[in-house]
């Protein structure tokens, strides 16, 4: 089996993980709405904490997947170059994700600096996502030829 076949199921599952990741955002909005701009707002707090966990560890598999095809085609680790620095540093950040999201569930309390700090690293963990797509899209172009 050549592994050049199997390469496209990183990206889509990147991808997939990234949309779901952009609409978790989406519903944390609404809880920065209420917590932070006055507004009321219902915050569909049970669907944000099962797909945000979702996400998060779909984003990090998925970047596992990456580095073991990178390996399995160049033998080889982060011969692609600021591609695999941004998936470390976006794993790094999923991390951080899930341990503050699940303070965050686990003991709820009136908070507004943890779910503030929570939500900027998440979304500077998507923004990455959608930088980091950049990058691969060159390396499979580089692939093609």
């Amino acid at each position: 089996m050549n592994p050049r076949d199997l390469i496209i199921f990183h990206p889509a599952w990147q991808v997939i993980f990234t949309l779901l990741g952009l609409y978790v955002a989406w519903l944390g909005l609404k809880r920065l709405a209420s917590l932070h701009l006055g507004r009321h707002t219902s915050f569909p707090r049970s669907r944000h904490v099962l797909l945000g966990k979702i996400t998060l560890v779909g984003l990090i598999l998925g970047a596992f997947g990456g580095a073991i095809m990178v390996h399995w085609i160049w033998h080889n680790w982060l011969v692609t170059g600021v591609h695999g620095w941004l998936g470390m540093i976006i794993v790094a950040l999923a991390l951080i994700g899930l341990a503050t999201g699940l303070v965050l569930e686990r003991r709820p309390k009136a908070r507004k600096g943890l779910p503030l700090v929570h939500g900027l690293l998440n979304l500077t963990l998507l923004a990455l996502c959608l930088v980091n797509f950049y990058f691969g899209d060159q390396i499979l172009d580089a692939l093609g030829d």
